[in-house]
């Protein structure tokens, strides 16, 4: 699921950047037919780049929303979740090789 909703938003992203090469012909083509001045058209081009880094942005944030959410609903553990048990687990480990050395020492 989480690839899939990764993929809608790559593919909406090559749309954005796809809208701005038209933009960028569109005024390129405006300025040789005299409707739009060069200083226009580098400011509708500024312009675009910008709604189209804004939007980037907007989508990143929306696809890392959408990770957490899946993430929080197959109920997984968090980082400090693991770095927990796996302190616990060392502590454990340490625990029982004293033990097993004491019992050793017993039976010697």
């Amino acid at each position: 699921m989480l690839e899939t909703v990764k993929n809608l938003m790559l593919a909406g992203l090559g749309a954005a950047v796809l809208t701005k090469e038209k933009a960028m012909d569109f005024m390129k083509q405006a300025v040789e037919r005299g409707e739009l001045s060069a200083s226009e058209a580098e400011k509708v081009a500024e312009e675009v780049v910008a709604e189209s880094k804004r939007q980037a942005k907007a989508w990143g944030d929306t696809l890392n929303q959408a990770a957490r959410e899946a993430a929080a609903n197959l109920d997984l553990a968090s980082r400090e979740e693991l770095e927990a048990l796996s302190a616990r687990v060392a502590q454990l480990e340490k625990e029982l090789a004293e033990i097993k050395a004491a019992g050793q020492a017993q039976d010697s």
